[in-house]
Formats: C-alpha cells, sequence, structure tokens
C-alpha cells in the first residue's frame, strides 16, 4: 500500500514509499525522483503534489502524521484563496478610486503570493498588480504599454521610483546600475530587452551556450560573457523582490529565449512574489498554460510533458502528430483543483460592470475583376499575371495562405525587389469611407488590421477625403503614437488607425464606440486584446460599442472568423467563464451572438 509523508532529511520534498508494480504511478506526478540511497521515490512539498498523489493513489494512500499536519494548514491557507477567487462584489468604488472587484483582487494577491490575474481586457489589472507588489519589483511588459506602466505607478504607487529601462544596450546599463542603488525601484523594459541583460533558464534537453568562465571544460572559449545564455548578467543579481510578467500569454513559448530570461528572473534567490497578467492565458491549448504557471510556480509546475500528459486530451492531426484538443475530462477535477489557488478571474459580467452592450455586425464586400482574378489564379495554380505583366507566384502553401489574405484586402503589385506591396483598388477601403460617413459628426472610430500597408492605404483614402485621423504602427516611433492616442481620447480625430501587433495591446480607447475590423488576426489572443482597446472601464459613456467585420465573399476570410471562435470556446474551457456567469444567473451574450453571428454568416443569414 502507498505511504506519504514529509522527508525526515528533506523538509522541502515528500517521500512516498511504493510497492514494485507502483513505480509508473509515481512517475506521473511532476517533479517525481527515485532516491536511490534511501529506496523511495520523492516528489516536491507542494500542494499541487499533495492533489496529485491523491489523483494518482485514489483512497489507497496512507497519509503520514507529519505530511497530514502541513497539508491541514495548507488547506486551510487555500481555502482562504479560493473564497477570494471566488468572490464578485459589485462594482462600487472603495475610497473614489478602486472597484470592490479590484479591491478583491488585491487582497487575493496578497494571500496567493504567486498568481495569475486573468480579468478581462480593461478590468484594471495593472492597477491590482501595482498594489500587491514589493518593492524593488521588475515589471516585463509589450514595448507599447511601457508608458502606461509608468503613468499608472505615479497614481496607484506614488513611493515607487519608475525606471524606464530603454536606449542603448550601454544606456540600459547605466539606468539599471541606478535603480539598483534605489531600494523604491519599479524597473520597467519591454519583453524583447530582458533577453540582454538576464541568464536563460533551462528547459528540457535545449543546452544552454556557456562561456569558459561558467564551464572551463566544456565552455566556448569563443562565446563572450554577453553572449554567454549561463553567465548571470545585471538583472539576476538586481534583489527584486518582485517580478511582473504583463501580457503573460507571451510566456507560451518555453523554448523561446524570452520566455527563458522572464523564467531566469522570477526564479531568482530574492524574489517572493511573481505576478503574471493575462486576460488570455491560452493561445491555442490548454498547454498553453503550462509555461505561465512555470514562471509562477516552477517546482508545482517542473515539465511541461507530464503536465501535458496529465491533464490535455490530445488526438492526431492531420500530419500524424497528436495536438492538444482540450483538457482532459477525467482529470478535470484535479486540474482546477491545482490551477484555482494561482488564479483568479473576473468577467465585466460577473462583477455587475455596466459597459454598454456589444452590438456586431459583419459587413461583405465583393472584390472587383481584376482582384477577383487574382486571387482565384492564385488560389488554384499558385501563380497569377498582375495588370502591369509581372507573375505573382506563391512557392509554398504558407506563402500562398498570406499571399491570398492580401489579395482579399485589396489589389497589389510587385516592386523593383519583387516584394508585393497593397494598391488601390480596395472593396474593403471602400466600405470603411461608408461606414465612417454612417457614424457622422461627434462620434469616433478605431480602425484595425494586420497588414500596415492596408492601414496606409486607409491612411492615403481618409487624407484626400479630409478625414481627421491618427496612426499608430510599428514605422510609428513611441512619441507619434502616444499623441496619436491623446488626439483620440482628447476629440481631435475621428480616426485612429492602427495595426493589431502596434496599438492592439494595453492601450485605452473608450473615446471611440465603433471598433471596426479590416483584418482579423490568426492569433484569438490579439483579437480579444484589439477589441477590448474599446470596451473597457471608460467606455460607459456610450449606449453601445459596435464591432464590424469587413470581411471578403469567396475568400479564405470567413474561414479565420470561425477559427477565432474555436479558440475562444478553448479559452473558456479554462476560464469557464460561461459556466460561472450561469451559476451567477447573467447572461452570457457575448460569445453566444459571436457565435451565433458566425455561423449564420457562413450560412449565409443576413447579419
Amino acid at each position: 500500500m502507498p505511504s506519504a509523508d514529509l522527508h525526515s532529511r528533506s523538509p522541502e520534498r515528500i517521500e512516498v514509499q511504493t510497492n514494485f508494480n507502483e513505480k509508473e504511478l509515481v512517475k506521473l506526478i511532476p517533479g517525481s525522483r527515485w532516491d536511490g540511497e534511501n529506496r523511495l521515490w520523492t516528489v516536491p512539498r507542494t500542494w499541487t503534489a499533495c492533489c496529485q498523489l491523491r489523483g494518482v493513489f485514489r483512497d489507497s494512500l496512507v497519509i503520514g502524521p507529519a505530511l497530514l499536519d502541513w497539508a491541514r494548514e495548507e488547506r486551510a491557507s487555500v481555502d482562504q484563496v479560493l473564497e477570494l477567487r471566488e468572490r464578485t462584489v459589485p462594482h462600487s468604488r472603495v475610497d473614489d478610486q478602486l472597484y470592490e472587484f479590484q479591491e478583491a483582487g488585491i487582497e487575493f494577491g496578497q494571500l496567493a503570493g504567486d498568481f495569475l490575474l486573468g480579468d478581462v481586457m480593461g478590468l484594471g489589472k495593472t492597477i491590482q498588480a501595482l498594489k500587491s507588489l514589493e518593492l524593488p519589483a521588475l515589471v516585463i511588459c509589450p514595448n507599447t504599454v511601457k508608458h502606461n506602466w509608468v503613468d499608472e505607478a505615479a497614481k496607484w504607487l506614488p513611493k515607487a521610483t519608475p525606471y524606464l529601462i530603454h536606449g542603448s544596450a550601454l544606456q540600459r546599463r547605466k539606468l539599471l546600475a541606478q535603480a539598483q542603488a534605489d531600494p523604491t525601484a519599479l524597473v520597467i523594459m519591454n519583453i524583447e530587452g530582458v533577453r540582454g541583460h538576464s541568464r536563460l533558464a533551462p528547459y528540457g534537453s535545449i543546452r544552454l551556450k556557456r562561456c569558459t568562465k561558467c564551464d572551463p571544460k566544456l565552455g566556448d572559449p569563443k562565446l563572450t560573457d554577453a553572449r554567454c545564455e549561463v553567465h548571470p548578467k545585471e538583472l539576476n543579481g538586481f534583489g527584486f523582490k518582485t517580478v511582473v510578467f504583463d501580457e503573460a500569454h507571451r510566456l507560451k513559448d518555453p523554448r523561446s529565449l524570452q520566455a527563458r530570461a522572464a523564467w531566469a528572473c522570477a526564479h531568482g534567490p530574492t524574489v517572493n512574489r511573481r505576478i503574471a497578467l493575462t486576460g488570455t492565458p491560452i493561445a491555442n491549448d490548454p498547454s498553453d498554460l503550462w509555461s505561465i504557471m512555470h514562471f509562477l510556480a516552477p517546482k508545482d509546475f517542473p515539465t511541461k510533458s507530464k503536465f501535458i500528459d496529465r491533464y490535455c486530451l490530445q488526438s492526431w492531426n492531420s500530419y500524424g502528430g497528436l495536438s492538444v484538443v482540450g483538457v482532459l475530462p477525467e482529470n478535470r477535477t484535479e486540474f482546477d483543483s491545482i490551477i484555482n489557488p494561482f488564479f483568479r478571474r473576473m468577467t465585466k459580467d460577473l462583477v455587475g460592470l455596466q459597459l454598454p452592450p456589444k452590438i456586431r455586425r459583419i459587413v461583405k464586400v465583393e472584390m472587383g475583376a481584376k482582384q477577383a482574378k487574382a486571387y482565384h489564379e492564385l488560389g488554384d495554380d499558385l501563380v497569377t499575371r498582375l495588370d502591369d505583366g509581372q507573375l505573382l507566384i506563391a512557392p509554398t502553401n504558407l506563402a500562398a495562405h498570406t499571399r491570398l489574405i492580401q489579395l482579399a484586402s485589396s489589389y497589389c503589385e510587385l516592386d523593383d525587389d519583387g516584394h508585393v506591396t497593397l494598391c488601390e483598388p480596395s472593396p474593403k477601403l471602400d466600405a470603411l469611407e461608408e461606414l465612417i460617413d454612417e457614424l457622422g459628426a461627434g462620434r469616433q472610430a478605431v480602425v484595425c488590421a494586420v497588414s500596415r500597408q492596408l492601414i496606409e492605404l486607409a491612411s492615403k483614402r481618409f487624407a484626400k477625403s479630409g478625414v481627421k485621423h491618427g496612426l499608430i504602427t510599428g514605422k510609428v516611433d513611441q512619441w507619434d503614437r502616444k499623441k496619436a492616442l491623446q488626439d483620440l481620447n482628447e476629440g481631435r480625430i475621428q480616426v485612429l488607425l492602427f495595426t493589431i501587433q502596434a496599438g492592439g495591446t494595453g492601450l485605452n480607447m473608450t473615446a471611440a464606440d465603433t471598433i471596426i475590423y479590416l483584418q482579423r488576426s490568426g492569433s484569438m489572443v490579439d483579437n480579444c486584446q484589439s477589441e477590448d482597446r474599446v470596451h473597457r472601464i471608460g467606455s460607459e459613456r456610450h449606449e453601445t460599442v459596435q464591432v464590424i467585420d469587413i470581411i471578403t465573399q469567396d475568400t479564405i476570410e470567413p474561414q479565420v472568423l470561425t477559427r477565432y471562435v474555436e479558440k475562444l470556446q478553448r479559452l473558456d474551457e479554462i476560464t469557464r467563464d460561461r459556466e460561472r456567469q450561469r451559476a451567477a444567473g447573467v447572461a452570457t451574450t457575448d460569445l453566444d451572438e459571436l457565435e451565433n453571428l458566425i455561423m449564420n454568416s457562413n450560412l449565409g443569414v443576413p447579419s
């Protein structure tokens, strides 16, 4: 009969005694190790491991007295965290500053220690994180929201001294050195920049590059300290007490250098609180969640492969491999029991926030003759001849998909270097101008697309027609982006044009009551993020918020919308928003209406 108790020599681990035929069962627990000297198995001393031990061995597991005492205390703490996790309170303000649900989120974070705040976009995750952290702290965030963190810190955490890390490598090092001498430092750094100032954490069998200082025998003598992946850098010896990762879905690929650099910062010896922020904790499937959880609690979530094997439902895909398609039903209860103590999520409906309802609409357009000819020829034969006689070729299926997305939006031409450039005519821009005319004076809109070229074409159209507008794209510097956003929010322009990558995260565009999609992203995360730039706290001034998709008929664009809904359904499997809203007697209209709209559109039902 299997038994478990606290390890007599290593109090941070649990010793597990098993019969010879139970070896494969104990291996199912992430972090399990064989102790050859004492002839027993050990697992981490965590609440997660306790849940997994009970899940694997069921009622046959005998719990020792020391572990039982520890588990009782831990259970009492977890119950307190879970009570705060589920607390849905009115949206009235506390002290004319915080909403009550935000106050509950702060209490949850302080009690949980390491936590994932998954409130939907627009409910003030930044504020709750600032109120929960200990200084000095590191905030890792997208480049587009660095200034937002500085502004919010000045209001909500005045005792902190923000250090915005930017400029050349030398300038960044000087700023970090200044910040390290300041116990009130709030270091704010973009996700890509962290890699240059941190070592990498290990992952799986990926070999870290080592210099001879780190490994005199096997190190590469040509590798400098800066390029060594093991060498401690400025962020590793800083002494942070808190590490925050904003838009934590960006951690989803554990092989990426950015994710492993963030892990190395978060798992430093001085860090006692880790905070992950994202309203979309998975981008594609439940396996994406592991990397975030490893950032928060490496002892609880040590290996991705065992996480997938135990909790992910897998299916054979068309390429002969296995794909994750959901949460494994038989381990669903255990999955919730290990995730919930770290994860709090509120939706706008659950907290009773009286935001305006979303009115969804699909506007269908038809391609012109030459655009349709190029589109269908490229789709059928992977090659088409453009008006100027040049051949547009798609050598691979991926290239063909990209070209078809481009041609669905407008016609195109090839420049002298053979690069594709979008050009007129564009039925989408025709429809866009009509929609802006419909809005009339006094109403503002934001317009987004994946393609920068399409956004720039729209800008040229508006410049000709005299529509006052601003631009946020990858080619626009950060100061002009900030001015464009201010111009929108202060009413100096009617339309703000932005690419989803450059402007779809962390920005407040609530002055507009309409968002128009010229293109949808293939990423569910980017779509959700960009949509809630306008539907968030601050949009109460509007009666409704319009979400309009302009899609081209007889193209692959309807499939993009369908896949978006499928990914939203997988996200709901993790967040269980609809289930919780129904239990609270709250309508689940938004996702239901989106599903119905897409289904009816595919069936040809007018929107």
